[in-house]
């Protein structure tokens, strides 16, 4: 249905980026909607293009919004354009030059991208704090330890700050090399590469795999869909959550930063155990302190990249250093808010 038909008013504010369809029926029925300057309390009323619709006094114009998915492959910008690239990836999509990536990935880096002219929804799915999980496939070089999955999982500190609390797991474990995915809610420049690095554990190779509710499934690289009508809207759902989450720290007391947490709680435990201010000014040091990591130093044999879609057990294969630590706890620590950043989500 294009924007020159008659449509139901629920489906004219979605399609004005409004909202999902359920959160603009809520509207609708709370009276924040106007048609030609009259309260409508019915989502189903039909309108038009000549009609003017209005939200809170704003008015709203329906457009043709579209939605893809693209499976980026190797040596693709992924920007509108560039002129340091062969390829952009609004060019791997029919008519792509008016829809934008929601979000970047490296050059090197492959993997899911959405396109659309959404502008409303493509700056809810990019806040760098708030952000829908997108997970990850990355061969490392090296032996994965239970500490640096530990480390992954609970935080890395990066030079901008504490990364927040990740989904990770070791996929596949070789001589040279292992497969571990990884899930984050951030877009911080680069981040996944920099958080294996900061364990020791230089990315090689580096795919997207899922992007919210999307995945990768029978989408070869290069190739590109249509989301479904089903899709949007959990799309949109997703966005919403992330304008609740940002209401929140507006209207209430600011997060902490992770580091800032951390503090707070070796203060508090410090405070009930009454030690010394010398003691205390150890503790602090001890606790600053990062435990060193060390990657495998052979270098990698060439890659197979279908291995990247392999789905061995969890943690499989860690290396025997590890013994020592079994005692030590792997959950990660409780989530808390990562440093403030521009909007983006150029993760990878």
């Amino acid at each position: 249905m294009s924007p020159a038909q008659p449509m139901n008013l629920v489906v004219y504010l979605a399609r004005a980026g409004v909202g999902s369809r359920r959160s603009c029926d809520e509207l609708i029925r709370d009276g924040a909607v106007t048609v030609n300057d009259e309260v409508v309390t019915f989502p189903r009323q039909k309108v038009t293009p000549e009609d003017v619709v209005a939200v809170r006094g704003e008015p709203v114009t329906a457009q043709e919004l579209r939605y893809f998915l693209v499976n980026k492959p190797r040596g693709v910008a992924s920007t509108r354009s560039d002129p340091h690239a062969d390829r952009v990836i609004v060019d791997l999509v029919p008519g792509g030059r008016s829809l934008f990536p929601v979000g970047r990935l490296d050059v090197d880096t492959t993997g899911l991208i959405i396109l659309t002219n959404d502008g409303v929804l493509a700056n809810r799915l990019m806040h760098p704090r708030y952000g829908v999980p997108k997970t990850y496939v990355a061969r490392v070089r090296g032996k994965v330890s239970r500490r640096a999955l530990g480390t992954l999982r609970q935080g890395v500190d990066l030079e901008e700050g504490m990364t927040s609390p990740a989904d990770v797991r070791l996929k596949k474990q070789s001589a040279k090399t292992a497969l571990v995915e990884i899930t984050i809610h951030e877009g911080r420049k680069r981040q996944v590469r920099r958080m294996f690095v900061a364990v020791g554990l230089p990315v090689e190779e580096l795919s997207r795999r899922r992007y919210g509710p999307l995945t990768d499934k029978g989408l070869e690289p290069g190739g590109y869909r249509e989301l479904t009508g089903e899709e949007v809207e959990e799309l949109r759902r997703a966005g919403e959550e992330v304008a609740g989450e940002v209401a929140k720290e507006v209207e209430g007391s600011p997060l902490m930063l992770a580091a800032e947490a951390q503090e707070e709680a070796a203060d508090a435990v410090l405070t009930r155990a009454d030690v010394s201010s010398e003691a205390y000014t150890e503790a602090s040091s001890d606790e600053g302190e990062s435990q060193p990591f060390e990657a495998g130093e052979a270098q990698s044999a060439p890659a197979d990249e279908s291995d990247l879609a392999e789905s061995p057990e969890e943690d499989a294969g860690l290396d025997d250093q590890d013994e020592a630590e079994r005692g030590q706890p792997d959950d990660p620590a409780e989530p808390s808010g990562a440093p403030d950043a521009p909007p983006r989500d150029d993760d990878a």
